[in-house]
């Protein structure tokens, strides 16, 4: 059933017959099970409601007591509602970058400083909201507050309750990181604009690394094989083509061979597997998305 029907506590006898008590939505980065109340009415104004002798028959039969005053208690979780994540990155000092935010984000976003440099915004909107409209206008907003035309703005979302407005803050979070050290001031940026990042970030950077580790082997950390992570990102990119690597990198095509089965014998990948490839190109690429993001 969408709704319970309670007994009433004895401070609510003392309610007027129209009084109507709501309940904001416990935010879902402070309680793992979110649920709303999203409205408690007197049983008289449920009853002047009823349209019907039919209707009121079938609120007795719910379990309505009679002569007696209770409590009709809509119950929803919050795997509905959906939030938008809008992160900011400026060369200000964070405490006023945050002091900007809050003012310009609405009255319920709950703003937090993720980085250093990066504060975000994460709050509840409707159905027909347009997520890179809303963010340039924050975008503008905070600008202004914060007195920074460079100001780096990333949004994510909207997403669905709290397992997606977390997995927003995070990829805002990623994504404003990101596009600040490749030309992304003073612009709004949607993590869908990232192109291929889309697929290795939106995760802890932790879980990154260490997919990058496990596929690349020696290869994710040491610098001794740095011409070989070169050797390897040139053929990955162009689709396998040694003599493409040989011409890209300056090489003989023997000395390319020589370094492609190397990298098979560091990383235990087979080269002329795809899957392998893939799994090799996205490790690559989440080697370059972290770096980025950290510099």
């Amino acid at each position: 059933m969408p709704a319970m029907l309670a007994e009433p506590l004895t401070w609510r006898r003392q309610a007027t017959k129209f009084q109507c008590r709501c309940f904001t939505a416990v935010p879902p980065w402070s309680c793992p099970r979110p649920i709303a109340l999203a409205s408690v009415r007197w049983a008289t104004t449920l009853w002047e409601a009823a349209a019907s002798a039919h209707t009121r028959s079938q609120l007795f039969s719910a379990g309505l007591p009679h002569g007696r005053p209770f409590v009709f208690l809509e119950v929803r979780q919050m795997s509905d509602t959906r939030y938008l994540a809008i992160a900011f990155s400026s060369r200000i000092a964070n405490g006023h970058l945050r002091t900007a935010v809050t003012a310009a984000a609405p009255p319920d976003a709950k703003v937090v400083r993720t980085r250093s440099d990066v504060v975000a915004a994460v709050f509840e909107v409707g159905e027909d909201v347009d997520a890179r409209s809303e963010g340039e206008r924050l975008r503008r907003r905070v600008s202004k507050e914060a007195d920074d035309d460079e100001l780096s703005v990333a949004v994510s979302g909207p997403k669905r309750g709290a397992t997606g407005a977390h997995l927003a803050l995070l990829q805002a979070e990623q994504a404003v990181s990101l596009v600040r050290t490749n030309g992304g001031k003073a612009k709004t940026t949607h993590f869908e604009d990232l192109g291929s990042y889309r697929f290795v970030l939106g995760q802890p950077e932790s879980d990154i690394e260490a997919f990058a580790e496990r596929v690349l082997g020696p290869l994710a950390d040491d610098d001794r094989y740095a011409d070989l992570v070169r050797t390897l990102d040139a053929y990955l990119k162009l689709h396998g083509s040694v003599n493409g690597v040989a011409r890209e990198l300056y090489l003989h095509r023997n000395t390319v061979r020589q370094r492609l089965r190397r990298i098979g014998q560091l990383t235990g990948a087979k080269l002329s597997s795809s899957d392998d490839r893939l799994a090799l190109q996205l490790a690559l690429l989440g080697r370059q998305a972290l770096e980025r993001i950290a510099s």
